[in-house]
């Protein structure tokens, strides 16, 4: 099949079936080039005018994590757009003949997220991350097709990006109804990862699923997911190690001016890029209307009873494997700080909300948000562990290493 259009596109042969439209392969003749069409029918000239608005105000978007629009133009019974075309294949093709590993598929979801978070501040938003509107290339990366139209609830932000997770994890075209029956599937597939592992992940997922995670606070629990060398040695948590080393270098003595000029030209890692840097001063929350919280979930991991916190003040530092302290003493507050003893920037971010959250992951939100924290344990109505007080309030924006402090329940005195 070939059909032309201008006389200067022809049409080759049918792709993909989309949700309004379908997708082709063809070429651009004057530019000798491989293209793809995005082709919807209609003969109503007012609905083509609609769509044909819909798809210039996107085509300015330039991000690689989406099919760039190249041209836009209407026919008589349709209207069509020119997408730069990639080495690769639509996704939903490939998900059922590849399985991903765990690692693979959080990378993957990450990575579409944070072209999310970057088109949010183009004023782009609701488009669908489902399996079926994505193009794999041969790099492996994953790019959105149709960014110009809304997909649904389930299909976009937090929530699409979780239900891609699953689907990428299960290899499942479709979604299931309900999280429960996703559980099992879920479980299976990251088999090979540790339960603590399986747990975190399926607790926060099934947060995203019950519209308790906005896709802020997913992107940073998928990047600390995610196991690559880039994150786990993120700068921003190689400066707050909980476990100290010092025992392993006592016998090499080091020139502290050496040590500082090592420090001023180690070059920075990679981190969350553009959209994370925009994400921590708070333009992903002015977009979604809601608090960034890091919600890192999964089951409390209880010490043996009989073990208390120290009254006196201890350094935390950033979260390898968070753990779970009991306090015996009915009354008193008791303090628990963290601090960093490198000079703060002069940067401004946003105070994250901590309020309702478990201790250990106030104080990794506290640090993902480029924070210092300390924290006091005081009886409370809510839930022991939980964070009930916090100052500054959240939302409110700060020089970056500011310490933040807030109050954890002790649970009801008997």
């Amino acid at each position: 099949m070939e059909k032309s259009i201008n006389q200067r596109y022809v049409l080759t042969e049918p792709i993909l079936p989309m949700l309004s439209g379908m997708l082709y392969s063809g070429k651009d003749l004057p530019l000798r080039r491989d293209v793809v069409f995005f082709v919807v029918e209609s003969t109503d000239e007012a609905v083509k005018e609609a769509y044909i608005r819909k798809l210039r105000e996107v085509a300015p978007l330039s991000d690689n994590r989406f099919l760039h629009i190249l041209d836009v133009g209407m026919e008589p019974n349709y209207i069509f757009a020119v997408l730069k075309t990639f080495d690769g294949k639509p996704f939903i093709q490939e998900l059922k003949g590849h399985r991903f590993t765990p690692e693979e598929a959080v990378s993957k979801v990450l990575e579409l997220g944070k072209g999310l978070m970057d088109a949010l501040e183009e004023g782009i938003s609701g488009c669908s991350v489902h399996a079926a509107n994505l193009w794999l290339s041969d790099d492996g990366q994953l790019k959105i097709i149709n960014y110009w139209e809304k997909g649904t609830h389930a299909q976009r932000g937090a929530q699409g990006l979780g239900c891609l997770l699953y689907q990428i994890l299960t290899r499942s075209e479709s979604i299931p109804v309900s999280f429960d029956s996703m559980e099992p599937r879920l479980r299976e597939a990251l088999s090979s990862t540790s339960r603590v592992e399986q747990d975190l992940l399926i607790a926060t997922l099934r947060r995203v699923w019950n519209d308790q995670e906005t896709l802020a606070s997913f992107m940073l629990v998928l990047q600390s997911l995610r196991q690559d060398t880039a994150v786990r040695q993120d700068p921003v948590w190689d400066r707050q190690v909980w476990d100290k080393k010092e025992p392993e270098r006592v016998d090499k003595e080091e020139d502290p001016a050496e040590k500082e000029e090592e420090e001023q030209e180690a070059p920075p890692r990679r981190s969350l890029g553009r959209a994370g840097r925009k994400l921590l001063v708070g333009t992903a929350i002015a977009c979604l209307g809601g608090a960034a919280a890091f919600v890192w979930l999964g089951k409390d991991h209880e010490e043996p009873s009989g073990r208390s916190a120290s009254p006196t003040q201890t350094e935390h530092r950033a979260p390898v494997q968070p753990t779970h302290q009991t306090y015996d003493k009915p009354a008193g507050p008791e303090i628990v700080e963290a601090s960093d003893p490198n000079q703060a920037e002069a940067e401004i971010v946003i105070v994250p909300n901590l309020i309702g959250l478990q201790n250990d992951t106030a104080g990794k939100q506290a640090i993902a948000a480029g924070l210092r924290f300390r924290f006091f344990m005081e009886v409370d109505e809510r839930e022991e562990g939980t964070v009930f007080k916090q100052e500054p309030a959240a939302h409110t924006q700060v020089p970056k290493g500011t310490q933040i402090t807030y109050w954890v329940s002790k649970g009801k005195q008997e």
